[in-house]
């Protein structure tokens, strides 16, 4: 273990030089923080079906981890140490209010988080757009076409190029902050700046056998088999935390020597280490035309819907659209390229049973919208880019890039 301690000390040094190198920090406002987390062996975040599910014989692990997973840990961590009664959340602290302050099984008080992000080499990855095709070393981005009559009503769907053929999805790649900027520029990015799952980790396989505590023996026929996760050595998770109190910040002070907590399935171990600067957000920074590209790069939940309720089905030019606002601004989408449903479930602690399964639209999802009025380009920076929307944006649910969109299939 103290060997493995000092490699992954020497494996943070190396990343950090890099970062300090090679990527651009920005300081973090007060009451912020920036955490990284690093496995001690493997890691393993359960998928949403049960144990028993009919004709499961693996259950495999969910990546990056579930914010939900993370929010849990770091509270914990933080309750541990404010040093709270679990059975009462009364701190010994008595001007801390475990409840304001971090929430409970179904919000997070004051607590709000963005991520999970995954780092890789010393830089943080985006979920790739899902309008990203690949063949071979070839990328192509799907254009949306005329207006087409089918179950949605007269839209406007993706396809791909005259003569690309044979181009496959890029679901379960990551693209670099440079990669990700030239898509939010219109542009495709280049081969190197695609990363795919196979450099991020690999894949375990685990038995387990159910136990009666009482009895201190297994229970019979109860075998199960797991995937679990090892990330490869130049891989962490990061998670940023905003509107903790004084106590709290000095809970995860930088100075303080890298804490250890449980996380995920089977309480596994890690590291966690803090920063008071962070990675901005990829952006495009001349946006002067009525025709933007929504990015999404943490799952949305509209309640199983494709859009949120506050946006109306409606016929504009023969054409059927979607028209709503995002924090004042009058958006149209006109079409979408959104993947299959993203499942998170989870444990509550709290009750001590399962929490409902919830289906999200998935990171790299993406809207092709107007503005409602040509002139709010000038506010979309302000008051769209790196916002979250939907339910739980607290949990960083729905967080959003702005780009450009060229209609080049309009009619």
């Amino acid at each position: 273990m103290a060997k493995y301690r000092r490699k992954q000390k020497q494996d943070k040094q190396k990343i950090e030089q890099k970062q300090t190198e090679d990527i651009k920090q920005e300081a973090l406002a007060k009451g912020q923080i920036n955490l990284q987390l690093y496995p001690f062996d493997t890691w393993f975040f359960r998928e949403s079906r049960p144990h028993d599910a009919a004709g499961a014989s693996e259950l495999s692990s969910l990546f990056p981890p579930p914010i939900r997973t993370l929010a849990g840990a770091l509270r914990t961590f933080l309750g541990d140490q404010m040093e709270v009664d679990w059975k009462t959340l009364q701190s010994k602290n008595n001007d801390f209010d475990f409840e304001k302050s971090l929430g409970n099984a179904e919000h997070l008080g004051e607590l709000q988080l963005n991520g999970a992000w995954v780092c890789y080499q010393g830089q943080r990855l985006y979920p790739a757009p899902l309008y990203l095709m690949q063949k071979e070393e070839n990328l192509q981005r799907l254009q949306i076409g005329k207006t087409v009559r089918c179950d949605l009503g007269s839209v406007r769907l993706p396809e791909m190029p005259k003569d690309c053929v044979g181009y496959k999805n890029l679901e379960q790649h990551w693209v670099t902050a440079v990669g990700m900027r030239l898509c939010l520029e219109g542009q495709v990015p280049n081969v190197s700046d695609i990363v795919k799952a196979d450099d991020l980790f690999s894949h375990e396989a685990r038995i387990g056998i159910a136990r009666d505590n009482e009895k201190r023996k297994v229970i019979d026929g109860k075998l199960y088999q797991t995937q679990h996760l090892r990330l490869k050595d130049e891989v962490h998770i990061e998670l940023d935390a905003k509107n903790l109190d004084a106590s709290l910040l000095q809970a995860l002070s930088i100075k303080q020597q890298n804490a250890i907590l449980r996380l995920g399935g089977e309480g596994r171990m890690a590291s966690v280490a803090t920063r008071d600067t962070a990675e901005p957000l990829p952006f495009i920074k001349n946006h002067k035309t009525d025709t933007l590209l929504i990015h999404f790069v943490t799952p949305a939940d509209f309640k199983g819907e494709m859009f949120p309720e506050n946006f109306i089905k409606s016929e504009k030019n023969g054409q059927t659209v979607w028209q709503g606002e995002i924090n004042g601004i009058g958006i149209i989408i006109e079409a979408a390229v959104i993947g299959k449903a993203h499942r998170e479930g989870g444990w509550d602690m709290q009750k001590h049973q399962p929490r409902p399964v919830k289906s999200y639209i998935p990171a790299g999802s993406a809207w092709f919208c107007r503005l409602n009025n040509p002139d709010d380009y000038k506010h979309i920076h302000e008051k769209l880019q790196g916002h979250c929307m939907g339910n739980d944006t607290a949990f960083g649910r729905g967080q959003i890039l702005i780009g450009l969109w060229d209609d080049a299939g309009a009619s």
